[in-house]
């Protein structure tokens, strides 16, 4: 319990009050500032170059990306993400491993996946406006950061093209999962793959409001 209400107030930003015989003395100047932030924006960029899903992005648009990151810490345990609920962010996974398990129609949850950092998760909703497709839960003590639709609007109006290699990774995934949900054999894998391709760049580019004139 401990544990998860420290990581829902870092989550929240909240810092934690300090004991009254502590005493902590810093030098808190705009130098010291910046070096700061300097280190977080390294950080964040380089989680992200460690996505492979954003592999086509140039440098210049992962730190406009990492300008936008949220820090989500999750203990052991914690619902990160819930199927069929509305997408509000994509993460990137830094540190720990993460369940993805899927609800069938007769109740009973399945472990399809486990995931380890680096990596991303949840970035079907983030992309195309659908619900989540599946449950993530923290299998370990969790770090992630938090993007949003309109972080990616912003480099996708710059560079609509990267909605092609974005729609290739995310059908990749997508295709995987049905696999092992649905048993399906490597022709029948291949084949949902491509579909879901066409499907998800179409999603994708009406999402953003995207033409296919922009494309181009």
């Amino acid at each position: 319990m401990r544990v998860r209400v420290y990581v829902a107030l870092r989550r929240a930003n909240i810092p934690l009050a300090l004991p009254g015989t502590a005493v902590f003395v810093s030098h808190d100047d705009p130098e010291h500032r910046e070096r700061k932030q300097s280190r977080e924006m390294a950080q964040r960029v380089a989680a992200l170059e460690q996505v492979e899903m954003l592999s086509s992005l140039s440098s210049e648009e992962r730190v406009e990306l990492a300008s936008f990151m949220r820090l989500a810490p999750f203990g052991r345990g914690e619902v990160i993400t819930r199927q069929n609920a509305i997408a509000h962010w994509l993460y990137v996974l830094t540190k720990g491993e993460v369940e993805v398990r899927v609800r069938g129609d007769n109740g009973a949850e399945k472990l399809v996946a486990r995931l380890s950092a680096p990596n991303v998760f949840g970035e079907m909703g983030v992309m195309t406006g659908e619900p989540r497709t599946a449950s993530v839960i923290a299998a370990t003590e969790v770090e992630c950061y938090r993007l949003d639709k309109e972080a990616f609007q912003r480099v996708l109006k710059e560079r609509p093209q990267i909605a092609e290699s974005l729609s290739s990774v995310m059908a990749r995934r997508r295709g995987e999962l049905a696999a092992v949900r649905e048993g399906l054999d490597a022709d029948q894998k291949k084949a949902r793959v491509r579909e879901e391709k066409n499907r998800i760049l179409e999603s994708l580019q009406t999402f953003f409001g995207m033409d296919d004139e922009k494309m181009n």
